[in-house]
């Protein structure tokens, strides 16, 4: 029997398909639990076997069952939550997963991705974060601000979603209008100035308690989607910043870290980067770092499971492409044009790295487009 790893997720997950087909990569029988045991991940040709796994964010009981189940069916060593309502109820209830679930403590694994409780620690760590706003000091002059949940995920509330999404709004009535909204769906808003600037990001892997990172990759977005507060959809590996990179590390080490964590910077016109999230799972462009020669996944897994790992940090020049977003983006921006943009879109992907589309295996792609027609209808 191979080493066998299980990641579970809510089924149309970009950084968990990126996540299964890297560690295939490096020789893992990798499962996947998702709901209707489809998705992405689940239609992917690295995926070893599917199992039906609920939702974390609506049932957390029926989930950890399940992943019970599919643990002792295919006799998986580590479990990886591919999102955070998966990761915040694996944290919080390993006990009941008879594998390795490759997270710090549960409240080590709250701080992180609380937003307020990380910016204390990024602040002492020597990074700055964008000003925080009094939704009651706002004014309607038409200035935009960024409204977010202090957690995206809040597993077992009754009609929580899988995710809170960051907005950017504009003006007083409408940012009051999000964190009602917010507050609706059960989560606390954090109210935010909004800062113009360059998407960056450091993605590294962590010896417990963030001792030594022993994989790391850093880029640069090139575009983004939504615009204002959205994700890499195009991006291009650079090289690491060893200054910033000492600092990430200082602060998952003050966090007490475990695993891959992802930080993210807005750079604005005076070239100081500000922390503005931390991602403690498999993110969107994580297929940029695996083509850069940083795998990542592989690294956590091998840590998680008490093997060897040479570290490596991804190799910068290497492009990244998230098709989909890059397309909706020039939907709407029109930079130069629509039909200039349209075609930029299509020249950029060549040669990329995808997060969905693969030549070799095409299957996620269709299932893509087979779950975006279902939604139009």
């Amino acid at each position: 029997m191979g080493v066998r790893a299980l990641v579970v997720e809510q089924g149309f997950s970009r950084g968990a398909l990126a996540a299964v087909r890297a560690l295939a990569q490096a020789g893992w029988q990798v499962g996947v639990g998702a709901p209707g045991g489809r998705g992405l991940a689940s239609a992917s040709r690295a995926c070893w076997r599917s199992h039906v796994v609920p939702a974390a964010h609506q049932d957390p009981p029926a989930f950890l069952a399940a992943v019970a189940r599919a643990v002792a069916d295919g006799g998986y060593e580590v479990v990886f939550g591919a999102g955070e309502a998966e990761v915040l109820t694996l944290s919080e209830h390993r006990r009941a997963v008879p594998a390795v679930v490759p997270h710090a403590g549960h409240q080590v694994v709250l701080n992180a991705l609380d937003k307020a409780r990380l910016a204390d620690v990024a602040v002492a760590a020597g990074f700055p974060v964008p000003r925080s706003l009094a939704p009651e000091s706002l004014s309607d002059e038409g200035r935009p601000v960024v409204v977010k949940a202090r957690l995206h995920a809040r597993p077992g509330q009754a009609g929580a979603p899988p995710r809170i999404d960051t907005n950017v709004v504009v003006g007083a009535t409408a940012a009051r209008r999000r964190v009602a909204d917010i507050a609706a769906l059960g989560g606390e808003a954090e109210v935010q100035e909004f800062l113009d600037g360059r998407l960056l990001a450091y993605a590294a892997v962590t010896t417990a308690g963030g001792r030594q990172v022993v994989a790391q990759s850093m880029q640069v977005a090139c575009r983004i989607w939504p615009p204002g507060a959205g994700a890499s959809c195009r991006a291009v590996s650079v090289p690491v910043d060893p200054e910033l990179a000492g600092r990430a590390a200082g602060l998952l080490s003050a966090l007490g870290w475990f695993g891959l964590a992802e930080l993210q910077f807005l750079v604005p016109a005076d070239g100081i980067p500000r922390l503005i999230d931390l991602n403690g799972r498999f993110y969107g462009s994580l297929a940029l770092a695996v083509r850069a020669g940083a795998n990542l996944p592989a690294a956590w897994a091998a840590l998680a499971t008490g093997r060897d790992v040479e570290p490596v940090t991804a190799a910068a020049g290497v492009r990244y492409c998230w098709w989909e977003g890059d397309l909706r983006r020039a939907l709407l921006e029109r930079r130069g044009g629509l039909a200039r943009d349209l075609a930029g879109t299509v020249r950029a992907g060549f040669g990329a790295a995808h997060s969905i589309g693969r030549w070799r295996d095409p299957a996620p792609a269709l299932a893509q487009v087979r779950r975006l027609l279902a939604d139009r209808r």
